[in-house]
């Protein structure tokens, strides 16, 4: 998820105008510039493989930085889909970032899962 978020971002970091697609419109209204939601996308995807990168080196895992990390996630794939939707343009779209967006909510659930145990312990 990281991954697609980071390439979000630098798609709409390249020089054509995104947001002139009947598609983006929306957009326009929720997101101060096309520049602005592409750095935040490409900052928070770039903070999320860090933040995994610290999870795998930790001998005691780190579940708090990927339920966090989903968190944040699934705000902004949701904040993606609602701009899409609010376009009224229907495109493979739908077909995606809803689905990024239970994704995360599933990534948190298995980080919450492995912060307190299979058992209701905490490791």
């Amino acid at each position: 998820m990281a991954g697609h978020m980071m390439m979000f971002g630098g798609v709409l970091l390249y020089p054509t105008e995104t947001f002139n697609q009947p598609s983006f419109w929306a957009f326009r209204d929720l997101v101060p510039s096309e520049n602005f939601l592409g750095w935040l996308m490409l900052l928070i995807g770039c903070l999320r493989i860090i933040g995994l990168v610290i999870n795998g080196a930790r001998k005691n895992v780190t579940p708090q930085i990927r339920q966090f990390s989903a968190g944040i996630g699934c705000v902004i794939w949701t904040g993606i889909s609602y701009g899409f939707a609010s376009s009224d343009v229907v495109s493979t779209w739908l077909a995606i970032y809803p689905l990024f967006a239970v994704g995360e909510l599933v990534n948190i659930h298995r980080a919450a899962r492995d912060q307190g145990g299979r058992d209701g312990t905490t490791r």
